[in-house]
């Protein structure tokens, strides 16, 4: 129980209120009045939230901030993103994983989570932060809270943070790594000191998210929110393996309501193992971290370029830039967004994407072959490759969105023209090869 006394003068209240009945305010000498103010806040805690955490960065900024979901202290790389939609699906993507996600839309929880929406098996980012957290949620598919979500999984947020400010610190000075902490133990001098000793630069995030074993993929986007109804399917069925980099689960979704029969492999499954099954195509998927960090994965792509055709998404479409002879390089601060404009080279159409990415290709490295088909209109930066002779494709974004606008949806259904041209001509071949053995 907390009880607090305050003294008031009358003579403070007279001043202040206009009497109504009253020709003129009472002339008497005021007397002090002791008026008793008792709350109750159970066991004497204040009925709001304190500031009980800090995110300290590596420039030795210190932001002060209240507490969601998970508590500890985690150190990761600080990565803001644009969506204004979509914060479950973004707290699912694998390829936030060592990274803590800001999000520049200020109003973040009003609608609370649900199972649907999931990218991916659990949560892989370090944390989330976010300006302003909401005290209700009002959706009908909400089964419950963001805060009880993240503590479920085991993942920090925290918020009344001035979300603003540190975007442009990052835009200013580029991605930063970060400590969040919510253990008053730690000093902010041995906070920063964790910050300053991390980094992810050179650090193989794919292998810890990837699948262990490979497994059939069957789920199809579901009816209610098919958006393309009218996909232009032949009527065929075309196996392709899926690389498991990270991939998000609409990914799969979309491969499948193109009429695809997927067999998703972990990040490591061996370039041979994969052309025995004799796939019509591969897919390298999305996922986390520095691509120059993952030869083994460059050695795969390198072994089945040519073999089949190829689809390489974000991550696979930087293990494409370098298994075609191209270098990758760190962005000063990424893309990270659903708002991002895009041109297709080739077609002079601008998309607006879904990104999710810190490094890129450059294409002043590539062989002259090899053909830049999407750039990026807010920097440049190269957003789409092609080696037609080798029957190869890649976006730097994500054509599945989710969240995000579906703009891109169309590079699934070219994927599955580049394998239906590839079974005619091999179709064609063997009709060849047949007629010559009959005239032999």
């Amino acid at each position: 129980m907390v009880t607090k006394a305050f003294s008031v003068s009358f003579a403070d209240i007279t001043n202040s209120v206009s009497f109504r009945f009253a020709s003129k305010p009472p002339t008497a000498s005021p007397r002090p009045c002791v008026f008793s103010l008792t709350c109750s806040a159970g066991k004497g805690e204040r009925p709001w939230k304190t500031w009980d955490a800090r995110l300290v960065l590596q420039d030795g900024s210190i932001w002060n901030a209240k507490s969601f979901g998970a508590s500890g202290t985690q150190v990761g790389e600080v990565v803001f993103n644009t969506s204004l939609t979509g914060y479950q699906e973004i707290l699912t993507d694998p390829s936030y994983a060592g990274q803590f996600v800001l999000m520049t839309n200020p109003h973040i929880g009003n609608t609370g989570v649900n199972f649907d929406d999931e990218e991916s098996r659990q949560c892989f980012l370090a944390g989330l932060v976010i300006r302003s957290l909401s005290i209700s949620t009002s959706n009908w598919r909400c089964v419950k809270a963001l805060g009880d979500y993240l503590a479920e999984r085991d993942i920090m947020g925290i918020y009344d943070v001035d979300t603003r400010a540190i975007t442009r610190r990052l835009r200013q000075d580029g991605s930063l790594i970060g400590v969040l902490s919510t253990d008053n133990s730690k000093t902010e001098q041995e906070l920063l000191q964790m910050a300053q000793s991390w980094d992810i630069v050179g650090v193989d995030l794919i292998s810890g998210i990837s699948c262990t074993t490979p497994h059939e993929w069957i789920d199809k986007t579901e009816d209610e929110w098919e958006f393309r109804p009218n996909k232009g399917r032949a009527g065929e069925t075309f196996h392709v393996v899926a690389y498991d980099f990270g991939i998000k689960h609409n990914i799969l979704r979309r491969l499948a309501s193109y009429g695809c029969k997927i067999t998703v492999v972990a990040s490591t499954w061996p370039a041979s193992e994969t052309l025995k099954i004799k796939p019509d195509g591969v897919i390298f998927s999305n996922g986390p971290g520095d691509p120059s960090a993952v030869p083994y994965a460059v050695e795969t792509v390198k072994n089945i370029v040519g073999k089949v055709p190829v689809f390489g998404i974000c991550m696979g479409h930087q293990l494409l830039g370098q298994a075609l002879g191209g270098k990758t390089f760190k962005m000063k601060f990424g893309h990270h967004g659903g708002n991002h404009p895009v041109r297709n080279l080739r077609t002079g159409h601008v998309e607006i994407s879904a990104q999710n990415h810190n490094y890129a290709v450059d294409p002043t490295t590539l062989p002259k072959e090899v053909e830049v088909t999407h750039i990026n209109l807010n920097d440049g930066s190269c957003a789409g490759l092609a080696l037609p002779s080798q029957r190869v494709m890649s976006l730097q974004y994500h054509p599945e969105a989710s969240p995000g606008p579906h703009d891109s949806d169309y590079a699934f259904r070219e994927f599955v023209q580049l394998m239906m041209h590839d079974r005619k001509k091999a179709n064609e071949s063997l009709k060849l090869a047949a007629v010559q053995a009959s005239e032999a």
